[in-house]
């Protein structure tokens, strides 16, 4: 008994802090795996901001997926699919358009997603090259501050995890993180542009 009493006290001692802000925006649309957190999270941003936080946190309680798991799949095969549903729903989320939920699983069930990146910048260097590749001919441009978020995000992440790559070709990879994530940004959309100035801000990458 005296040892889950010490044992409880040690984990409510070390616990993370609560993610707030930004941070907590950032930590939902970047991953998708996680909802978005509630206003009591939020409650220091902007006003055009918390307008599309209750739009998205309404979408999110009605969101269902149009994806269907592979039957007999392996433990890394599910946890892949969590995050194809994770994706679908902040697309859907993200844009109350007519269209969102098709557009959303038909991009959550083509886009390359790693099962985990385990400090390797190959992964997300992947990710990001997918989406640069969609974008170069986009149908859906509604869709553009979406996918230049995301690769922008996985290539500052990319930049400082570890792989093959000078110092030299580090820095242009973090620059052109930086111009993406500026586009993003401007890009129009409340959510987004919020964790995008986040990133800017930071440098730092958001890991899962």
């Amino acid at each position: 008994m005296l040892a889950a009493l010490i044992a409880s006290f040690f984990y409510t001692a070390v616990a993370a802090p609560e993610v707030t802000g930004a941070a907590a925006v950032a930590d939902a649309v970047l991953w998708g795996v996680n909802p978005m957190p509630p206003a009591t999270q939020t409650r220091d941003l902007p006003a055009d901001v918390q307008t599309k936080l209750a739009e998205y946190r309404s979408r999110q309680d009605v969101f269902r997926t149009a994806l269907k798991p592979a039957p007999n799949a392996t433990t890394e095969e599910r946890e892949v699919f969590a995050k194809r549903v994770g994706v679908e729903r902040v697309i859907f989320c993200l844009f109350p358009r007519r269209d969102s939920a098709k557009i959303a699983a038909s991009y959550a069930s083509d886009a390359d997603l790693s099962y985990e990146w385990e400090n390797e910048a190959r992964p997300p260097r992947a990710e990001a090259a997918f989406i640069d590749n969609l974008l170069r001919d986009l149908p859906q441009p509604w869709l553009a501050p979406y996918l230049n978020l995301i690769a922008g995000h996985r290539k500052l992440c990319a930049s400082q995890m570890e792989g093959p790559a000078t110092p030299a070709q580090r820095d242009e990879e973090a620059a052109a993180a930086r111009r993406q994530l500026t586009r993003a940004r401007d890009g129009g959309q409340p959510l987004i542009r919020i964790v995008a100035e986040h990133l800017l801000t930071t440098g730092q990458c958001v890991d899962r």
